[in-house]
């Protein structure tokens, strides 16, 4: 079967290094969170089938604003926000710069930017860590609804990745499975895209 083609409006908007930088909300927003070696950038370009539209770096911790992308899956459907924020816990910087980006992505998850889905990002052979389980205990106070998403899962074979999706779900008490997703070979592609355009049908149908 032929793979869903790239997302009709899938374009860089802006960066964003304080909160008052923050674009007007659209319809809906996806924000994409892990560590800083989860593979965000690799994800969101094969999400959006665009094979540069995320810087992609050898380095991790290079993402160091809230970079924002405009998508649309279809012609004339209303567009929504991917927002890309800094990853956590590996980047190599000072201390004074790792502090500014967490109050970056402090400030963007505690303003008021209605219809959010937060995205969690884990390399699926890792096993959560204290970063993991505060974010969803944050999340859950901010009642801001997220899903994890099992990256790079092209590593294990299909046994071995199965057991890992158990081992996540039941280490962070989460009511499903994270989804599962390979920025090398697509998988898991289809089913994120599902998800985003159901969560845009459902901002649409919400009184405003």
């Amino acid at each position: 079967m032929a793979e869903t083609p790239p997302a009709y409006l899938a374009d860089f908007a802006l960066s964003a290094a304080t909160a008052k930088q923050f674009p007007e909300p659209l319809t809906f927003e996806a924000a994409l969170l892990g560590r800083s070696n989860s593979g965000k950038s690799s994800l969101l370009n094969r999400w959006l089938g665009r094979k540069a539209l995320a810087r992609v770096s050898k380095t991790p911790g290079r993402t160091r604003l809230v970079n924002f992308f405009k998508v649309a899956w279809v012609k004339d459907d209303p567009p929504f926000w991917a927002a890309d924020l800094p990853g956590y816990g590996f980047a190599a910087a000072p201390k004074d710069m790792v502090a500014s980006w967490e109050a970056l992505v402090r400030n963007y998850l505690e303003a008021a930017r209605p219809n959010r889905l937060a995205f969690i990002l884990m390399d699926i052979r890792r096993d959560p860590q204290a970063e993991e389980f505060n974010l969803c205990a944050w999340l859950g106070a901010l009642n801001l609804p997220y899903r994890f998403i099992a990256t790079k899962c092209d590593k294990l074979a299909a046994n071995a990745k199965a057991k890992r999706l158990t081992v996540i779900q039941k280490s962070l008490n989460l009511a499903e499975k994270p989804l599962v997703f390979s920025a090398l070979t697509g998988e898991g592609r289809e089913e994120l895209i599902a998800l985003t355009k159901k969560a845009v049908l459902s901002s649409l149908s919400e009184p405003h």
